[in-house]
């Protein structure tokens, strides 16, 4: 069995980590099965509290106002009280803090605040990631990327648990359950893994400049100068950065972690409720035998394509989300099947690939100025979903295959470009 294990890579992925991406995995669990666990049936919970079809969208869409606002100053906040101090600060809030408003939520203005809460994840998301990269060769980000995948894809396999749990208490108590569990998973392991973390080289140097240097509003006003000067030396930047935003948006609308996802399945295609977590847990468990058993494999080879593979599968999934017959289980999972494959080749992929296209002191920047265009644009696309579920919940799909087909638009040439620039370094080279 270790061979076999060794054979995987999984042992090999995870010893080419080192300090903070290595205590980000080990930690990982104790953020990923409770998030699981809660965050399956929260639009459920939701909607047992009163909350609207139309409502829903109306919190994507303030969750993503929150976002945009906070994305603002995400980098210059990173920047100046450290990767490490960030994390520590704004986790706290956007998980612990936020789950907590949740749990005693009995209106919609109370659920609205619970989404502005967790949108301080926008911050932290920019301060996590460069602690877990910026001191990380490719290599390490690809491994790390895929590692913590693993981990939360196996969480997820307990999701089916979750069923028994609601048959036996009733939604609303169960989901309080989970919800308290996940508050005291989660607060353990910010405090514990602070303890572990070390600020990265580059979050050293910027702190030391930040400390010699006057704080005056010039900083502020400029906040994207720097993100906006790499975009123009570099300009593949902004494809990458488009097809990352692209994919952002259609994450909260069409995907397995869409707030839709379990009362389409419910409402639209007439499976039961604890049925549903069936299809949790199938769909963490595909993408988990994706990233041990494929992903190894297929990342020796041609990333750049194994990402295009990876869009086309999920947009076949979505296409067939829409034309699911009712009441039949059968089908529905072997659309989740598809829909997991598609995302678990893909994920891992585009997130190192946007971490090493934005190398260098503005990478900090760079996520900021992303995060904020996609949170403007997905504010709009939340209310929109609102009213697009409420008219027929089978919109919600067809617009998210119109995203990714504009994903794989931007990634067919971004590979075409990246192709036609490795053909002149070679003519340059040769001649």
């Amino acid at each position: 069995m270790k061979r076999l294990i060794m054979n995987l890579g999984i042992v090999k992925s995870f010893r080419t980590l080192k300090g903070n991406a290595r205590v980000a995995v080990l930690f990982e669990p104790m953020w990923g099965i409770p998030f699981n666990l809660y965050n399956f049936y929260l639009s459920l919970y939701m909607k047992s509290m009163g909350v609207t079809d139309r409502q829903i969208g109306y919190l994507i869409s303030i969750g993503f106002i929150a976002s945009s606002v906070l994305s603002l100053f995400a980098g210059v906040i990173t920047d100046r009280l450290g990767r490490k101090k960030t994390t520590l600060i704004f986790d706290f809030i956007a998980w612990p803090v936020a789950i907590f408003i949740y749990m005693i939520s009995n209106n919609f203005w109370m659920f609205a605040l619970a989404s502005v809460a967790n949108s301080f994840v926008r911050i932290v998301s920019i301060s996590w990631n460069l602690l877990n990269i910026e001191d990380s060769d490719s290599e390490q980000r690809v491994n790390t990327f895929n590692l913590m995948n693993i981990i939360n894809l196996s969480s997820g396999i307990l999701v089916p648990l979750a069923g028994p749990v609601v048959q036996a208490f009733g939604l609303v108590t169960a989901e309080r359950i989970f919800m308290a569990f996940a508050i005291i998973s989660m607060s353990t392991m910010i405090f514990l893994r602070n303890r572990k973390y070390t600020e990265t080289a580059t979050g050293q140097r910027i702190l030391e400049e930040y400390r010699k240097r006057d704080k005056t509003r010039k900083s502020y006003i400029n906040i994207f100068g720097g993100a906006i000067n790499v975009i123009k030396q570099r300009p593949e930047v902004i494809l990458v950065m488009g097809i990352v935003i692209l994919y952002n948006l259609y994450i909260p609308i069409g995907s397995y972690s869409s707030l839709y996802f379990a009362p389409y399945m419910t409402e639209a295609v007439g499976l039961g409720k604890s049925t549903v977590s069936l299809l949790g847990g199938i769909y963490s468990t595909a993408t988990l035998l994706v990233f041990v058993f494929v992903n190894p494999i297929i990342n020796r080879y041609n990333r750049r394509k194994n990402m295009l593979v990876g869009l086309i599968l999920q947009s076949v999934a979505i296409l067939s989300f829409v034309i699911l017959p009712r009441g039949i289980l059968t089908t529905a999972v072997a659309s989740i099947i598809m829909l997991a494959v598609g995302f678990s080749i893909y994920r891992p992929l585009i997130d190192s690939l946007l971490a090493d296209s934005t190398e260098g002191d503005e990478r900090a920047n760079l996520y900021a100025l992303m995060n904020t265009v996609t949170f403007v644009l997905t504010s709009v696309m939340g209310a929109l979903s609102g009213y697009l579920y409420d008219m027929n919940p089978k919109l919600i799909y067809v617009l998210s295959l119109v995203i990714l087909a504009l994903c794989t638009v931007l990634l067919l040439t971004y590979l075409r470009i990246n192709r036609a620039g490795k053909t002149r370094l070679a003519e340059i080279q040769a001649s």
